[in-house]
């Protein structure tokens, strides 16, 4: 079994906000943004307004949203977007990871890179 690292931009690296990752998440659901937006309780233009976050408007994303939106999609990535900019954030842990992945597969594995 061979264990393939892949070096590409992250989630926290490729979005500023979370926020941001969660409106692009809405258009890669393969699901109309109406038929999200209804399973949330929303409009389709309540929705686009909350994930715009216009400073100019009242409606804003809310952790309760948040929250929601993963209830009904479940999409729990957002939630590895905030693990991988706040708890995975240095080179050293990174690589204490990579370390304890090639110890529980057994350390026979080789690492190739793109």
């Amino acid at each position: 079994m061979q264990l393939s690292l892949n070096f590409e931009a992250g989630l926290a690296e490729s979005y500023s906000t979370c926020r941001e990752y969660v409106a692009a998440r809405v258009h890669q659901q393969g699901r109309p943004q109406k038929a999200i937006a209804a399973d949330m309780d929303y409009s389709p233009s309540d929705l686009s307004r909350k994930l715009a976050q216009n400073p100019d408007d009242s409606r804003r994303l809310t952790l309760d949203d948040f929250e929601r939106f993963i209830q009904v999609t479940g999409d729990t990535t957002p939630v590895l977007y905030l693990v991988e900019k706040y708890l995975v954030n240095n080179e050293n842990e990174i690589e204490e990871l990579k370390k304890r992945l090639e110890k529980l597969q057994g350390g026979s594995n080789t690492t190739s890179t793109r």
